[in-house]
C-alpha cells in the first residue's frame, strides 16, 4: 500500500483541470464590445499616433485627423477598417500591426457609400467612427 499512494497522488492530480497547477491566470483577450471608439483608440493607437491622432509618436505614424484631407475631403472608412483590421497589410506605407484579432467583437452590418452591406466586427465600425469624428 506505501507504494502504490505516491501512485494513486499522482494519478489524483491528473485528474484535476490544468489551471490547479498555475500560480498565474492565463492571458484573456480583452472585451471590446462594450467600448466606445475613443476608448478603443485610446487602448489601441494612442501609443503610435498620439492622445489626440496627429500622429509623431512613433516616428512613422501618420496624422489621423487628416485622413479626409488626404481622400479628396472624404472619410475612407473602408480603407481605414482594412488597414486597422490588417487586410489591407500589403498596401500600406508604414509598418502598421494588425488589430483584426484585438478587435474581435459581435458583428454588425456595414453599409457603405454605394449601399453594400458587409457583416463587420463592430468594435471596427466604433473605431472608425471615432477616426472620421476627430477629421480636421
Amino acid at each position: 500500500m506505501r507504494r502504490a499512494a505516491p501512485l494513486l497522488l499522482i494519478l489524483l492530480a491528473a485528474c484535476q483541470p490544468e489551471d490547479i497547477f498555475y500560480t498565474q491566470a492565463k492571458p484573456q483577450k480583452e472585451d471590446v464590445s462594450d467600448l466606445t471608439g475613443a476608448q478603443i483608440y485610446a487602448e489601441n493607437c494612442a501609443s503610435c499616433h498620439g492622445d489626440d491622432a496627429k500622429g509623431g509618436v512613433y516616428p512613422s505614424a501618420p496624422d489621423l485627423t487628416k485622413l479626409s484631407a488626404r481622400h479628396g475631403g472624404s472619410f475612407p472608412t473602408r480603407h481605414v477598417m482594412s488597414t486597422i483590421d490588417g487586410y489591407a497589410k500589403g498596401t500600406q506605407r508604414a509598418p502598421m500591426p494588425e488589430f483584426g484579432a484585438l478587435l474581435e467583437s459581435e458583428m454588425e452590418v456595414w453599409v457603405d457609400e454605394k449601399g453594400v452591406q458587409t457583416p463587420t466586427p463592430a468594435a471596427l465600425v466604433r473605431l472608425a467612427e471615432y477616426l472620421e469624428s476627430v477629421q480636421d
